[in-house]
């Protein structure tokens, strides 16, 4: 007992959960992409979220732990579709249309729009360090993917890169408002909900708007379940846990690291080339990530003297 308190004591489990993000979000960044070679966007996102929520009801259910009052489903609702069905939608439809390196970019503006919002709506300022990290992390990730940036004048490449910033922003705003909630929540039950409810829709608009095979085979069914009970039964169910513990910029920081370990995932085992620039941008997004996430100056002061 004396190791497990001292190895894995309750302030490290947040740590652990951010390591843990990092490397799913670096491998399913690029499942994402392999999944869509054959499948319908919509349809792949809510077939991940609708099995993954499907997951994690019946191990509630098995553990006679599901319940949810109308507050949880309420928010549910909401978190579905401002956090499952619109952004993935949008993300999993454009990435025909943008680069990867791109994508990734303009995904991580999340981090900037809940420093935005965190002040604006909630009067909770982020710190000089924080603001510091978040512009290094941005301008890293920005160096790391410098080569695959090319924005054709397209006018759906550039449609679809707006989309992805909306949808960034919807979010975030939707993530500000699940913290506020956040420590009276069953989480279990609650991302089990939203991913039902965001799946669902993505459904319905599917079979509205897309034409083609539905079926999974092969690649894309191994890329499915992997998104749908690593990504995001395990991937969400941490980041829930994020939220409880940390500031929101800091707990959305895992989004600049992921996307460049799947660049050194290619590297490992694609056999995929490391550039000058994605070295030098890596260091930067570390450097950034570190000054998001180390306690303030004071904290660290006291921590010291006591």
């Amino acid at each position: 007992m004396a190791f497990q308190g001292r190895f894995f004591s309750k302030s490290s489990i947040p740590v652990i959960a951010f390591v843990a993000l990092c490397f799913i979000g670096g491998t399913t960044w690029a499942l994402q992409k392999t999944g869509l070679s054959n499948s319908l966007p919509l349809w792949s996102a809510g077939m991940r979220f609708l099995i993954a929520g499907l997951i994690i009801l019946l191990f509630q259910s098995l553990r006679r732990q599901f319940k949810a009052d109308s507050k949880v489903i309420r928010l549910a609702l909401a978190n579905g579709f401002f956090y499952f069905a619109v952004p993935f939608g949008t993300v999993y439809c454009a990435s025909s249309h943008v680069p990867s390196g791109l994508v990734a970019v303009l995904a991580s503006s999340i981090s900037v729009y809940a420093l935005l919002l965190n002040h604006f709506l909630r009067g909770k300022p982020a710190s000089t360090r924080q603001i510091i990290g978040v512009v290094c992390a941005v301008a890293g990730i920005i160096i790391v993917f410098s080569n695959r940036l090319h924005i054709e004048k397209d006018s759906i490449v550039l449609l679809s890169m707006l989309a992805i910033l909306v949808a960034m922003g919807s979010s975030a705003a939707i993530t500000l408002k699940v913290q506020r909630h956040i420590t009276e929540l069953p989480f279990l039950n609650f991302v089990s909900l939203s991913m039902l409810f965001g799946g669902t829709l993505l459904i319905i608009v599917s079979l509205i708007l897309e034409n083609g095979v539905r079926t999974f085979t092969g690649t894309s069914l191994y890329a499915l379940l992997y998104l749908a009970i690593i990504g995001s039964v395990l991937g969400f169910s941490l980041n829930i846990l994020l939220l409880r513990h940390w500031h929101i910029s800091k707990a959305t920081s895992h989004l600049f690291i992921s996307p460049v370990i799947a660049l050194y995932i290619g590297y490992a085992f694609l056999n995929e080339t490391i550039t000058l620039n994605v070295g030098i941008g890596t260091s930067i997004v570390i450097l950034g990530v570190m000054l998001i996430n180390s306690p303030p100056l004071k904290k660290r002061l006291t921590d010291v003297k006591c």
